[in-house]
């Protein structure tokens, strides 16, 4: 039936912390929904970044079509409005099709810019240069200069996170005010998409036992050597993607700067902790269903059936 001009597009949102089941509830959907595919995740946009990013196989991209993955190269930049704007036609083309746009991915940041906009800050490149100088020189001293003026939203990333502290800290330094009064002020109210908000969680035992099985499967099936081959490629590692978990510790044993048993405990260390800030992060968005999956798939499908027929 064709949406009224006065209607919001309904789109399904899969969210959650690393390891709960995302994609794999994601695939099922599209596959008794006539749904498609929307990536959320801020490290999958990038080629040849595959097997720490946990990307769908070939097989199943084939099977099911994927949006948003593999669309820039490592050099390229990539943040949340390029997000918004490569989304939103995502989304107009699936409807257009009658199909149904399933967004999935951990980077909350970029769902709720999806769902509610972005808000318009000024910046300076000059200003965010010299900052990011003073990052490289000391990570740990701006974050916690960054805890002093917004401990609220240092408290939400890593001190590891070049972009969001050099952000945060070019925002105040810019306005004044710190980047959580700039989320208040902009409030998030006013939806775009009529979405259902699924957020999957799990027992925090098992999921950091979850996700010390997955490391070591990335690591079993080649993600050294993926970095080796991205670095052959001629990319430098002071691209973006190589900050994400797992790449910049793989880059220091490269270097010679730990040893492997360092880097894999380093690395589940870092993921279990990265999983925290995300429960953290969707605990407070609004009108979150949360699940368990699989257990809970009889449940969500009878859910997901009902807000595709009534709306709600």
């Amino acid at each position: 039936m064709p949406i009224k001009n006065n209607q919001k597009l309904k789109v399904i949102t899969v969210t959650g912390p690393t390891c709960t089941g995302k994609s794999d509830l994601a695939v099922h959907f599209a596959q008794i929904f006539d749904g498609e595919i929307i990536n959320a995740d801020s490290m999958q946009v990038y080629r040849y970044f595959d097997i720490g990013t946990a990307k769908p196989d070939w097989v199943t991209r084939k099977k099911i079509p994927h949006h948003l993955i593999d669309v820039i190269e490592p050099s390229e930049d990539f943040n949340a409005a390029i997000f918004k704007d490569m989304a939103d036609r995502a989304i107009k083309d699936i409807h257009s099709r009658g199909n149904i746009s399933i967004v999935v991915g951990g980077t909350g940041l970029y769902i709720r810019i999806l769902l509610y906009g972005i808000f318009a800050v000024p910046q300076d490149p000059a200003l965010r240069e010299s900052l990011q100088r003073q990052y490289r020189s000391d990570p740990l001293c701006m974050y916690e200069k960054l805890k002093k003026i917004d401990y609220r939203y240092a408290m939400k990333i890593s001190h590891r996170d070049e972009i969001r502290v050099v952000r945060a800290m070019e925002v105040y330094r810019l306005t004044g005010l710190s980047m959580s009064e700039w989320e208040d002020r902009h409030g998030f109210r006013n939806s775009h998409y009529n979405m259902m908000k699924i957020g999957l969680t799990r027992d925090r035992t098992e999921l950091y036992e979850r996700i010390n099985k997955r490391v070591d499967h990335m690591i079993a099936s080649g993600w050294i050597d993926e970095v080796r081959n991205i670095l052959s490629m001629g990319y430098s590692e002071k691209c973006k993607p190589f900050s994400g978990i797992g790449y910049r510790e793989i880059l220091l044993l490269l270097k010679g700067l730990i040893n492997y048993e360092d880097m894999v405990k380093d690395i589940k260390k870092f993921t279990r902790n990265y999983a925290k800030r995300q429960f953290t992060w969707f605990l407070k968005e609004k009108d979150m269903h949360w699940y368990t999956f699989p257990e809970d798939t009889k449940k969500i499908e009878e859910d997901v059936s009902n807000f595709l027929r009534y709306g709600t």
